[in-house]
């Protein structure tokens, strides 16, 4: 059983510290070093057992899971170990969706994956098969035609399996313990001022908020109004899957309060601009929804990005040109 490591706490002073000529690089380059210490160490422990076939990477939306995943695999490539990236989000499978008390779809749980077929694609890779993996479109929210090419791990490769349900027994259970390694990730701290100012679940909803925006056709708004759903699935995974995890990697970097609260709280500006003049576009979460509405509950996200929009008014900004551009922040960020 995996315990969190120890969490990060990062003060306005600290930040505002931290902003000068000298003192970011400085500051970022830490930050970075932890990250890659915690991938190494994963990666070191795989090569020390010649057992193990695949590591499993589970962890809650926006903790970093999919840079983590290729970061780990060009470690262990570099380590003389074939490795590759399998992607569960490639398997989703939105015909039957299940619905909250307010029209909101689930597309967290596990049932909006093709379990059967992503067990079939990782038993033949472990077996040494090579196989063409599916591909996802989150701009349509339709699995499209791969053009990816086959993958393959030979006779003494490794598979790493990476999503939200990456430790579900529906993936592990095919296999004895010895030969697979659990990782849940997910970014464990807190931003404080005189009173903690942000906690575990707002920085990664920040991050969320900054990739929709950029990468999956959402606003600000959008991704605020359907988190609750994103809250409440968690609730039933995440601690079953922390248990089966050998190992908890942080994935919050002490700087990136700097660079996601600023673009954040554009973000959220522009929406709340947005919705002020009557403008604001339905939430692209809701059209496949059981209810016909725009939203869930707008009003209740009103409130909540007003709220956060007074907390990030607290925080420092940095341009987003610091990030270095093997930083897990380029997930969100799409740089």
């Amino acid at each position: 059983m995996a315990n969190l490591s120890d969490k990060i706490r990062v003060s306005i002073d600290d930040l505002e510290d931290m902003l000068g000529v000298f003192g970011l690089p400085d500051f970022i380059s830490k930050a970075e070093a932890r990250f890659v210490r915690q991938t190494a160490e994963v990666a070191k422990t795989v090569c020390e057992n010649p057992k193990v076939q695949v590591v499993f990477v589970s962890g809650p939306t926006s903790s970093g899971k999919t840079t983590f995943t290729d970061r780990l695999v060009s470690e262990l490539q570099s380590r003389g170990k074939r490795a590759i990236r399998m992607s569960l989000d490639d398997y989703y499978n939105l015909e039957a969706l299940n619905y909250d008390d307010e029209g909101r779809p689930d597309f967290e749980s596990v049932n909006t994956l093709d379990m059967r077929l992503a067990r079939m694609d990782l038993a033949r890779l472990v077996s040494g098969d090579e196989v063409v993996t599916p591909t996802f479109d989150f701009m349509t929210r339709t699995r499209v035609e791969s053009d990816k090419p086959a993958l393959s791990i030979g006779k003494d490769g490794v598979v790493v399996v990476e999503g939200l349900h990456g430790l579900c027994d529906e993936t592990t259970g095919a296999f004895e313990k010895e030969r697979y390694i659990g990782v849940f990730i997910m970014p464990y701290a807190s931003v404080m001022s005189d009173r903690r100012l942000l906690d575990s679940d707002d920085l990664r909803m920040l991050r969320r908020i900054v990739r929709d925006v950029r990468h999956r056709g959402a606003h600000a708004l959008t991704t605020i109004d359907y988190w609750p759903m994103i809250q409440n699935s968690e609730q039933d995974y995440y601690r079953d899957y922390l248990t089966k995890a050998d190992v908890h990697v942080n994935s919050f970097l002490a700087y990136e309060p700097l660079v996601i609260a600023g673009l954040a709280k554009r973000d959220i500006e522009e929406a709340l601009a947005a919705y002020d003049q009557g403008i604001l576009a339905p939430s692209v979460f809701m059209e496949r929804s059981n209810v016909k509405k725009d939203f869930a509950n707008i009003e209740k996200a009103v409130a909540k990005a007003r709220m956060l929009h007074a907390w990030l008014d607290m925080i420092p900004p940095a341009k987003e040109t610091f990030v270095p551009k093997t930083s897990i922040l380029n997930e969100f960020l799409c740089l």
